[in-house]
């Protein structure tokens, strides 16, 4: 018999919702790791790649020729800068043909590895929580169930782009009026407002959307659409604890790109193979906080879940009892 539910998840808080996506680490490491080596892995080789092909671009690679730039613009105008120099600097040529057709290829590659990442290990937490036998197929039937899933994630991920789009135009069309009829006065006030505007706009709406993904997964007839409105309820059954868990997870994120960024661009006064060193590092650190991040979301989901699905009055037929599996109704005695 697998787990079953950790008694109270629904009323659970940030602290008890953080621990137990460690304890789900460390402790189902044997069931994770299949689809950790084979989804996540790759990502941080992924990011690993780009740290190094930063360095290589920038001219520090020790073991391969220069790149076509070895004094870019963002490392020459980083380094007058910080020596209290003029920044004045040539712009870099504006990136090939060939250049945005890897950039758009390795976009879609991250999306697909991420994507099935979050189907396969959502899947996992959910047969550890099912209160059902344990079942030694279960590694073979997850990856089998990954296309369906997947199909689901790619029209969740269209309506997620479209609504972005049209928040970036509803928000920046109100902006470029006002300039218009100002006749471009005051255009960098302007710009700035209407960046802090849109920042803002698409922080909530990311916000809105954590767990759209997981409702995807878990959730067969909720995605597209209804997984966003679906996700939007949960997030805001435990507001507090989705808050905190969406700010860590892009503070980190953000903390780590900026690293990889430093470590591939910067002129260390170190050896240059240390850059190799701190790639590697920073890869490991990365694959760390993609499970973690990832387990933590799906307990925030499941807590959301039990307790949304408890409170809603609209389903009557429907009666859960704490720790209970809310996918199995209790029987509701007939009326005299």
């Amino acid at each position: 018999m697998v787990e079953g539910y950790p008694y109270g998840l629904g009323g659970w808080g940030v602290p008890g919702i953080f621990k137990e996506g460690g304890r789900l680490m460390v402790k189902h490491w044997k069931l994770l790791a299949p689809f950790v080596f084979a989804f996540v892995l790759p990502t941080a080789l992924v990011q690993l790649a780009e740290v190094l092909g930063i360095s290589w671009y920038s001219g520090q690679s020790p073991f391969l020729p220069p790149g076509p730039h070895p004094h870019n613009h963002a490392l020459h105008v980083y380094s007058k800068v910080s020596a209290g120099m003029d920044a004045d600097a040539p712009l870099p040529p504006t990136p090939s043909g060939t250049a945005l057709l890897v950039m758009l290829a390795v976009g879609i590659l991250m999306w697909l590895l991420a994507s099935l990442a979050v189907a396969s290990i959502a899947k996992t937490v959910q047969y550890i929580y099912a209160e059902q036998d344990e079942d030694p197929a279960v590694i073979k039937s997850t990856f089998q169930s990954l296309p369906h899933a997947l199909w689901r994630l790619l029209l969740t991920s269209i309506w997620i782009f479209l609504l972005t789009v049209a928040t970036i135009f509803t928000v920046s069309l109100p902006f470029y009026i006002i300039a218009w009829l100002f006749n471009h006065k005051h255009a960098q006030l302007f710009n700035t407002l209407q960046q802090i505007f849109l920042s803002v706009s698409l922080t909530i709406l990311g916000f809105l959307f954590l767990l759209s993904q997981e409702v995807a997964v878990l959730e067969p007839h909720n995605y597209g659409l209804e997984a966003l409105k679906r996700s939007a309820k949960l997030v805001q059954e435990k507001f507090l604890a989705s808050l905190i868990v969406f700010l860590v997870s892009i503070g980190v994120g953000a903390l780590l790109s900026r690293l990889s960024t430093v470590a591939g661009a910067y002129p260390s006064k170190l050896p240059h193979w240390t850059i190799y060193i701190f790639a590697v590092l920073l890869a490991i650190l990365y694959l760390v906080y993609m499970v973690y991040m990832l387990l933590v979301t799906i307990v925030l989901y499941f807590s959301s879940k039990l307790q949304y699905d408890a409170e809603d009055e609209s389903l009557p037929e429907f009666r859960y009892r704490s720790g209970d599996n809310p996918y199995t109704p209790l029987v509701v005695p007939a009326e005299n």
